[in-house]
């Protein structure tokens, strides 16, 4: 069958720089597991796992150098690598241990399946999957379309009953995406970053504190800049998870549907006054994540969609919760409908304009919030957890998601270890908290 080669997408070439110029090539591995309170049949399971993977085309996405440029095509199914892990017997702590050295192995990318699966029985008996996939062609809601897809099958399959419908498949979204930059949407998002980075210069916040920038401009032997260091080829991370409990998420949803503000731009405003505080600044910036899955078939699919843009608030005093929250619930609308156009090339506005080096910027924070709940029909209690793979490209990355169903979220930081330390994550977490609380009682 002749190849049918595909240019790598925006989002693909970001990563794949992320781990060309990294000494830790598992960069782009994305970790994750299901557990829950319900006895699985290995040889179903199986069954079902071959299927899913034959449904959902981003699975056979090959990485080939053709004319020293790095290209994409969609192999024929190969069946899946799945494997069995059982931690009967085995402490919570030897588990986890396992399976984030699991997690540290580089997937495959030249010309090779980019996933590894097992089947997973957990020290308390429960049963579900490990998952370790390539960012390269899954983002985190296409892993939540994957498992709720796989259950699906595996419940149609032992109660002999109509398969689910079948995932969108990814290569005609890829083929759109690729035809992007000839259309008037381009020149309208193009427009619009142009107009929206048309504004002072950002400074540079650091979740350290503003002690980050007066060494970089001690090094630079520079009092003036406003920007800082963004990458590091020494890129081990560390991962640290923390919750936000049932009770405050309540409070949270409760606000933010009485006063038409989304949860995210909750927790983007606690996140940026926690800078604002240690850099002792009001004018803070940062990167927020995109999924681009507005519409049906987008959600529907797998394929690796996610963008990240600048978002840059600047409150005074003056500025109180509600009206914070609004304003950043404002600007994220406006970059949703914008967020198509390359990454790389709304950071060349700036970039340009400020005369900032290639390795320099103004945004080292990102945070991606995609609390999707994952539950099976017939209301079986499930637990997921991210695992971290020791590395990371960005200094700091806050992945906020859904736990278990229970109505409490996961607040997964990643950071890297020679730069940031757990004492500084645990108290921008309790901070953020507080904050939340209090602007919640006003």
């Amino acid at each position: 069958m002749d190849k049918k080669y595909y240019d790598l997408t925006a989002a693909q070439k970001i990563l794949f720089v992320s781990q060309k110029y990294t000494i830790y090539k598992q960069v782009n591995n994305i970790c994750t597991s299901v557990l829950m309170d319900k006895e699985l049949d290995y040889n179903i399971m199986k069954q079902a796992v071959d299927i899913a993977y034959k449904r959902n085309d981003a699975f056979r996405i090959r990485v080939v150098e053709v004319d020293k440029e790095a290209k994409q095509y969609f192999a024929e199914h190969e069946e899946p690598y799945l494997s069995y892990l059982s931690f009967t017997g085995i402490s919570d702590e030897d588990m986890d241990k396992k399976l984030h050295k699991l997690a540290k192995k580089k997937v495959s990318n030249f010309g090779k399946q980019m996933s590894r699966i097992y089947f997973l029985r957990s020290n308390d008996n429960r049963c579900g999957l490990f998952f370790v996939v390539s960012h390269f062609i899954m983002d985190s809601w296409a892993i939540t379309t994957f498992y709720k897809d796989v259950f699906a099958v595996y419940e149609a399959i032992k109660n002999s009953t109509e398969m689910p419908k079948p995932l969108y498949p990814y290569e005609k979204l890829l083929k759109e995406e690729l035809h992007y930059k000839k259309t008037a949407h381009y020149l309208k998002d193009l427009a619009f970053w142009e107009e929206e980075l048309d504004a002072s210069e950002p400074i540079y916040t650091h979740v350290n504190g503003a002690i980050e920038l007066e060494k970089y401009r001690k090094k630079k032997n520079d009092d003036s800049l406003r920007y800082g260091p963004f990458f590091t080829f020494f890129s081990n991370a560390n991962n640290t998870m923390l919750p936000f409990p049932k009770d405050l998420v309540d409070k949270m949803e409760e606000y933010c549907t009485e006063n038409k503000i989304t949860m995210q731009s909750v927790v983007l405003l606690a996140l940026r006054s926690y800078l604002a505080k240690v850099n002792n600044v009001d004018d803070v910036s940062m990167y927020t994540i995109v999924a681009r899955r507005g519409k049906l078939k987008e959600k529907n699919t797998g394929g690796s969609r996610v963008h990240y843009f600048p978002l840059r608030t600047i409150f005074s005093e003056e500025d109180d919760f509600k009206s914070s929250s609004e304003f950043i619930r404002n600007k994220l609308s406006s970059i949703f409908k914008h967020a198509n156009i390359n990454p790389r090339e709304v950071a060349q506005i700036t970039n340009e304009k400020f005369d900032v080096p290639q390795l320099g910027t103004y945004f080292i924070g990102m945070m991606t919030f995609q609390p999707v709940k994952l539950q099976l029909t017939d209301g079986t209690r499930i637990e997921t957890k991210w695992y971290g793979n020791g590395a990371i490209a960005t200094p700091f990355y806050l992945t906020v998601m859904d736990g278990d169903a229970s109505g409490g979220l996961k607040f997964y930081y990643e950071y890297h270890k020679n730069r940031v330390n757990e004492d500084t994550i645990k108290k921008l977490h309790e901070f953020m908290i507080d904050y939340i609380e209090e602007g919640i009682k006003e």
